[in-house]
């Protein structure tokens, strides 16, 4: 199947496309005008090549019967959907938020204030209830799948990946579905993602808004391994206390350990805020930007094409026995793009993980992260992510969204 997509093409005899504002290796989003409704509208469009895909049509068809199902005012709405008719690709017409994607929000503002993580934390875990409550479980919880209205409004979509709680997948025995950088443990270890997986992926965003991180970087094999067996790094001194235990509780290896279900997250979350203290920003607004030695951050929407390595701590045995046949599967990630979700950078040969750490007091230096192990190739800095336009991204991040 072949569609050429261009400004000023009409797809369905409706949709005029106005302007590419997403694209990936196997699809691209459009803002477009709904010319029967004389409204704005995001369209996202299956590459031919993928087009062709029963996999891949089946899982588009999945995002819009699953997405058509929930009806709540943090979940982007569908509006229409097509197969494809006539030479056209597959298309699902969503709902075009005027904003950005949180990803390009912490690139710009973070370390964020506790009171706006907050705010975050609360709304999506809002939107996180109602997809639960409908039986479906997101799989892909991250800054390129939430959107910032420039009314205020905060979204979630990208149902992609999402898996009804009682139905099987579409994930091949050994395949991991989701992002390495908030891959809840117990996905890395290959069990099937539940309502707790998706709020593990709410905690790791949450660390990344108040640090500016998030908690593991380095090649996608290793982080997968980092949120598995090590701890959480140590937050800010200034986060208020209340807030640190919410992230902690929510970054829990054991899924049962954390809160449940998404509505009393929202809850805890929104009575924290209440506190007049949650409001001021923190005074120390330092970036954590200093990269552990021989350690080079890269894009971690990475196939996964080798075996982990063994768990060296002899607490994580028992696990790595059961779990490490399934990690020698690959991570694999919804069909819409990633390029924009974090600044690409080539990853690093060396397995070492990059911990941030807690900003530290002018009395008491501390390292920023615990050593690595020494790299098989020359050290790299870091490269700082580059700034984001107004309007954001429709799937992961960018300047105009669903």
């Amino acid at each position: 199947m072949t569609s050429t997509l261009g400004s000023g093409r009409l797809l369905g005899g409706r949709y005029r496309l106005v302007e590419r504002i997403a694209a990936g290796g196997q699809g691209e989003v459009w803002r477009a005008e709904d010319a029967g409704l004389g409204r704005p509208a995001a369209v996202k469009v299956l590459r031919g090549e993928y087009a062709d895909n029963a996999e891949f049509r089946e899982r588009f068809r999945r995002e819009a019967q699953h997405a058509a199902g929930l009806s709540h005012p943090g979940i982007a709405q569908v509006f229409d959907y097509s197969e494809g008719e006539g030479g056209e690709a597959p298309y699902l017409v969503m709902e075009y938020v005027a904003g950005e994607s949180l990803s390009a929000a912490i690139a710009r503002e973070a370390p964020m204030s506790p009171g706006r993580v907050l705010d975050i934390i609360a709304a999506v875990a809002s939107a996180l209830a109602a997809a639960h409550t409908a039986g479906l479980v997101h799989r892909d919880v991250k800054p390129g799948n939430v959107l910032l209205g420039h009314d205020g409004s905060i979204k979630i979509t990208d149902f992609g990946i999402a898996r009804a709680m009682d139905a099987s997948s579409l994930t091949r025995t050994g395949t991991l579905m989701g992002t390495p950088l908030y891959l809840a443990p117990e996905q890395a270890l290959g069990r099937p993602a539940t309502a707790a997986s998706d709020l593990y992926a709410l905690g790791v965003i949450a660390f990344e808004l108040l640090t500016g991180r998030p908690p593991y970087e380095g090649p996608p094999t290793a982080v997968v391994l980092a949120h598995r067996d090590t701890p959480l790094p140590p937050l800010p001194s200034s986060v208020p206390s209340g807030l640190v235990d919410l992230v902690h509780a929510l970054t829990a290896k054991d899924p049962a350990a954390r809160p449940h279900p998404a509505a009393a997250v929202a809850e805890r979350a929104a009575r924290l805020r209440a506190d007049p203290a949650m409001g001021a920003r923190r005074p120390d607004d330092t970036p954590l930007d200093q990269p552990v030695p021989g350690v080079r951050s890269g894009s971690l929407t990475q196939v996964l094409a080798q075996p982990l390595p063994p768990v060296r701590r002899r607490r994580a045995l028992p696990l790595a026995l059961g779990g490490l046949v399934v990690l020698a599967g690959v991570v694999t990630w919804s069909a819409w793009p990633a390029s924009h979700d974090r600044p690409a950078v080539a990853p690093s040969p060396s397995a070492a993980i990059t911990t941030p750490s807690a900003t530290p007091t002018k009395a008491s230096p501390r390292p920023v992260a615990r050593r690595p192990r020494p790299p098989a190739h020359p050290p790299a800095h870091r490269a700082k992510p580059g700034k984001h336009g107004k309007q954001a991204k429709h799937g992961k991040g960018g300047k105009g969204r669903h």
